[in-house]
C-alpha cells in the first residue's frame, strides 16, 4: 500500500512540467513617413512694421489738445481704424478715448423722410473706407472704442458727452447702450438719469432693457418721475399700488401700458376701492383711446356703464373721431360671446366701406382706375352686421391723424361722419393700402 501511494503522488505532483512555448516577436508597427513642414504664411494682420510711428512712452497726453494731436497722427479711416487702434497701448487709450468723447459728433443717422408710403426700418450706416475723423459714422465707431477704454474714475469727466450720446435718436442703439453701460453699476442715480434721457429721445427699447440693474426705489422713480413704461413690468400692483394708480391717470405713459396697469389693479381689487374708482373715472375721460377704453371696460365690469363708448353729440368731427378711436380699442376687449357695439355708431342704412388694396404683382386693371396694382371694392354693410375692419391696425392708426384721416404703417383710414338726430354717426370708412417706399440703388 505504501508503495502504491508513492506511485500515485509521483504521478500527480512529481511529474516534469511541459516547457513554455518560445515567445512570438510582435509585428513591427508601420510608421507613416514624416511630412515636410510647410513654411508658415504670415497672418494678414501681421505687418512688417507697425502702422503707427508713435513713441508711446514719451508722447504727451496731459490735455485734450495733446490727445487730439495724437489722433491726427493716428489718422484713422473707415478702412484701417481697427488695425491702428489695436496698436494703441491701454494706458494711452484712456486719454485718447476721453478726448474723443469730449469732441462729440457721433450721430450717424439721417432723419426719416415724410412719405406717403410704408417706410422701411433702416440700420445705422457703416463708415465708408475713405471716411476720416470728421465723418460722424467713423466717429461713432471710435466712440464705442473710446467708451471701452474708460475706467470708473474717468466717467465723471465725460458725463456731458455720455448725456449727449444717449439722446441720439433711433436707429442708433448700440452706442446709446454702450454709453449707459459706462456708468458704474453702483451709481444708480446717474444710470437712471441716462436711461431717462434715452427714453425721452425715443430709445425706449434700449432704456427699458437697462432697467434690470435698478433697485425698487429707482424703478419707482423711473415710472412716476420719468414715465418709463418698462418699470411697471418689473414692479407689481400688489407691492406698489400707488405707483399703478398713478400710472392709470398718467397721460405721458402709452395707452397700452395704462391699460395693462388697469388690468393688474382690477386683478388685485375685487371690490373696486374708492381710490381705484376715482382713477378709472378720470382715465375714462382720457384723450388716449386705449386708456379710456380700458377704464370704461373696467368700470362696466363693476356695474358702472356710463363710459361705454357712444357716438359723439354736436358737430365736431374731431370729437366723433375720438369716440370711434375709443370704440375700436373697446371692441378689441370684447369676448367671443359679447355683441359688438359698433352698430350703434352708424346710420340706420348701414356703413359704406371702401377698400383699396395694393398688389405689386398684379398686371390686370380689374377696377378700371388705370393702375393694375390697385383694386377697389366698395360695399354697403347693413347696420346689424357692422364690425370695425382691421381693428388692430385701426387702433395703431389713431396715433397719427390729420383731420379725419389716420395712418398706420400699412394703410390709411379715412372716416366720414353724418349728423343724425344731433349725433355724428360713422357713415363711411375708406381703407387704402400704403405703397411700399421705393428702394434706392
Amino acid at each position: 500500500m505504501k508503495r502504491l501511494l508513492c506511485l500515485l503522488v509521483a504521478s500527480a505532483c512529481g511529474s516534469t512540467a511541459p516547457e513554455p512555448a518560445p515567445p512570438v516577436a510582435p509585428e513591427p508597427i508601420a510608421v507613416a513617413p514624416k511630412k515636410p513642414e510647410k513654411k508658415r504664411e504670415p497672418l494678414e494682420q501681421e505687418h512688417a512694421k507697425p502702422l503707427l510711428s508713435i513713441d508711446w512712452e514719451h508722447v504727451p497726453l496731459a490735455t485734450d489738445a495733446d490727445a487730439n494731436a495724437v489722433w491726427k497722427q493716428i489718422a484713422p479711416t473707415g478702412e484701417d481704424w481697427q488695425l491702428k487702434l489695436d496698436e494703441v497701448p491701454v494706458a494711452q487709450g484712456r486719454a485718447l478715448g476721453i478726448a474723443l468723447l469730449h469732441g462729440g459728433n457721433f450721430a450717424c443717422t439721417k432723419p426719416a423722410a415724410t412719405t406717403q408710403c410704408a417706410a422701411l426700418v433702416l440700420d445705422v450706416e457703416d463708415p465708408t473706407s475713405a471716411a476720416t475723423m470728421d465723418d460722424p459714422c467713423l466717429r461713432r465707431m471710435l466712440a464705442m472704442w473710446s467708451i471701452g477704454q474708460l475706467e470708473d474714475a474717468d466717467v465723471p469727466g465725460v458725463m456731458d458727452s455720455l448725456r449727449a450720446i444717449v439722446q441720439i435718436p433711433p436707429p442708433e442703439s448700440q452706442l446709446v447702450a454702450a454709453a449707459i453701460d459706462a456708468i458704474p453699476e453702483a451709481d444708480l442715480d446717474h444710470r437712471l438719469e441716462l436711461i431717462a434721457l434715452a427714453y425721452k429721445a425715443g430709445q425706449k427699447d434700449v432704456a427699458n432693457a437697462q432697467l434690470g440693474v435698478l433697485d425698487d426705489g429707482h424703478l419707482v422713480s423711473a415710472a412716476t418721475k420719468f414715465h418709463i413704461d418698462g418699470a411697471l413690468e418689473i414692479l407689481s400692483a400688489n407691492g406698489y399700488r400707488a405707483v399703478f394708480l398713478a400710472a392709470v391717470v398718467d397721460e405721458q405713459l402709452p395707452g397700452k401700458v395704462r391699460a395693462d396697469a388697469i388690468g393688474e389693479l382690477m386683478a388685485e381689487d375685487d371690490k373696486l376701492q374708492n381710490d381705484a374708482k376715482m382713477a378709472l373715472v378720470k382715465a375714462a375721460k382720457s384723450q388716449d383711446c386705449q386708456a379710456a377704453a380700458a377704464a370704461a371696460r373696467a368700470l362696466a365690469s363693476r356695474g358702472d356703464k356710463r363710459f361705454i363708448p357712444s357716438p359723439a353729440r354736436g358737430s365736431s368731427p374731431q370729437a366723433a373721431l375720438h369716440q370711434v378711436c375709443v370704440l375700436a380699442a373697446y371692441e378689441r376687449m370684447l369676448g367671443p360671446d359679447e355683441a359688438s357695439i359698433a352698430p350703434t355708431f352708424v346710420p340706420p342704412k348701414g356703413l359704406e366701406q371702401s377698400v383699396v388694396a395694393y398688389d405689386p404683382y398684379s398686371d390686370t386693371d380689374a377696377d378700371g382706375d388705370g393702375d393694375p396694382h390697385t383694386s377697389r371694392k366698395t360695399e354697403l354693410i347693413p347696420r346689424a352686421e357692422v364690425t370695425l375692419p382691421e381693428v388692430d391696425d385701426m387702433v395703431r392708426s389713431f396715433r397719427s391723424c390729420s383731420g379725419t384721416i389716420c395712418a398706420s404703417a400699412d394703410r390709411d383710414f379715412q372716416f366720414t361722419f353724418k349728423a343724425v338726430n344731433g349725433a355724428l354717426l360713422l357713415s363711411r370708412i375708406d381703407l387704402v393700402d400704403r405703397l411700399p417706399c421705393p428702394v434706392s440703388r
